[in-house]
């Protein structure tokens, strides 16, 4: 695939003055960045298999709105935010959080990762491994209580979900491999809703997500001893929709039916 470094986009301010150009503009950027237009894994009633088979059979995505952008995020910050307080359920979770509105279909176990409070960061970082993962999963735990609250009743229930990790918490190695792939794959989805978005304070919001998201992804990829941002590009890989589901899916063993229109 040839690289998109040597594009240029060009901004006219008209664009920015109504929704179609705002779009417009935004659709350019994203290309330009490498971020692939992703379809939401759950939407439109389709479900994670539904998806797949959209794919298969070359259907298109349906026109999101911004509610379904958000249940989308929350989507994957469910994930997230799973992934990491089954794996250190320790010490005081943020406010409006708690172990059962977060992890109720496991209980936040195992609890444990073997290793991990002794794994070291290559030199010359002196990054405390165990401490940086209690801080990312909190992170992720506000980003769900922030989305939560910004969709109010319109919020995915978490109890609707089921997830599975099967043995990413059997070592410590195993844990953050798993961890750089679900970072990775955030940043790519929420580049590639952006340009999808209406209202711009729900922009600001999903860009400030955004950028703790690849914040988290470039310290596991420090502490792993890889480079900083995948393949060294100055770019975010593009990725298809098929290409997340290969991620994300895996994890996800239940979800809601979704309310929105078809």
């Amino acid at each position: 695939m040839a690289s998109n470094s040597s594009r240029i986009i060009t901004l006219d301010a008209d664009e920015l003055n109504d929704t179609t150009g705002r779009r417009g503009f935004l659709s350019k950027l994203a290309v330009v960045a490498g971020a692939a237009a992703l379809a939401p894994m759950i939407m439109d009633g389709y479900g994670i298999t539904g998806m797949l088979h959209a794919q298969s059979t070359g259907e298109t995505e349906p026109n999101l709105t911004d509610t379904d952008i958000l249940n989308y995020a929350l989507t994957l910050e469910y994930l997230e935010a799973t992934y990491y307080l089954r794996a250190d359920a320790g010490g005081t979770l943020p406010t409006g959080a708690t172990i059962a509105n977060i992890d109720p279909d496991g209980n936040a176990s195992p609890g444990t990762v073997p290793g991990l409070s002794t794994y070291a960061a290559p030199a010359p970082s002196t990054l405390n491994v165990a401490a940086f993962i209690r801080v990312v999963r909190d992170h992720e735990i506000t980003h769900v209580v922030a989305l939560r609250t910004a969709l109010a009743a319109n919020a995915l229930a978490r109890g609707s979900f089921r997830f599975n990790f099967g043995s990413s918490y059997a070592s410590a190695a195993s844990f953050l491999a798993t961890s750089m792939a679900l970072e990775d794959t955030g940043v790519t989805a929420y580049l590639g809703q952006a340009a999808n978005l209406d209202v711009v304070a729900t922009l600001g919001t999903a860009g400030s997500i955004l950028g703790v998201e690849a914040e988290h992804a470039a310290a596991i990829r420090t502490i792993l001893g890889v480079s900083a941002t995948v393949n060294n590009g100055a770019f975010d890989t593009p990725r298809t929709s098929a290409q997340v589901l290969v991620v994300a899916s895996g994890f996800i063993t239940a979800a809601p039916p979704l309310p929105f229109p078809k």
